[in-house]
């Protein structure tokens, strides 16, 4: 992705899932073809919000008009490795790649754009490369020139949350779109994403040790 591969919304009460069942109409029947086509609606906002997910940032200025978007679809190229197979392919990129370790019953997808931004994602065993849904865990490395200015224009938009992990790690990650926290790499070469459906999970990810370099 050059990232944000979620739904977008605003956080939810803490002490409530971000995925709530919505509450029941207290409303008569619908007729079979409202019923279809509030299904239809419902699946193509699913859709649009994993398409509008698959967008990341890249933000070139402190302020919003000077931030800019891309997408890692074009000139894509995913493949299933093993880790040993991604230590491998992270030694050879000149910048540095961010991974959440191997996870149980998980497979690794690597992908890479024509302009270096990688993405790992984390299938279910059996899911070929490029296959699945796109809401899964993926953590996205999109190299930048200073990728300490882009988090910083980012973090001081008016819709961004800033967290600060125990080790001095700070995240930031817009209220509207809660999936995707941001922050930038150790060596400052590139802006890590952390992206996942449940955006507490996303949060904790990113302000913990297990989203890492490779290798």
């Amino acid at each position: 992705m050059q990232g944000d591969a979620g739904k977008s919304g605003k956080p939810a009460d803490p002490g409530k899932s971000d995925q709530e069942t919505p509450k029941a109409e207290a409303r008569g029947p619908k007729a079979p073809q409202s019923e279809d086509r509030r299904r239809m609606l419902r699946i193509g906002l699913v859709a649009l919000a994993i398409i509008v997910g698959a967008v990341a940032w890249v933000a070139t200025s402190g302020d919003d008009e000077g931030a800019t978007t891309e997408t890692a679809s074009a000139g894509v190229e995913a493949k299933i490795v093993s880790v040993e197979e991604l230590e491998e392919f992270a030694d050879d990129v000149d910048h540095g790649i961010y991974w959440a370790g191997p996870l149980p019953g998980k497979v690794i997808e690597v992908s890479e754009s024509d302009t270096g931004n990688t993405q790992i994602r984390y299938l279910e065993e059996g899911t070929g490369a490029g296959e699945g849904s796109q809401a899964v865990l993926t953590v996205g490395s999109y190299p930048l020139a200073d990728a300490a200015k882009a988090f910083e224009g980012f973090a001081k938009r008016k819709s961004s949350i800033t967290r600060r992990s125990p080790d001095g790690r700070e995240v930031a990650f817009s209220v509207e779109k809660p999936t995707s926290v941001y922050f930038t790499g150790t060596e400052g070469d590139v802006q890590v994403e952390v992206y996942d459906p449940n955006y507490k999970r996303a949060i904790a990810l990113a302000l913990s040790d297990q989203v890492r370099p490779v290798g």
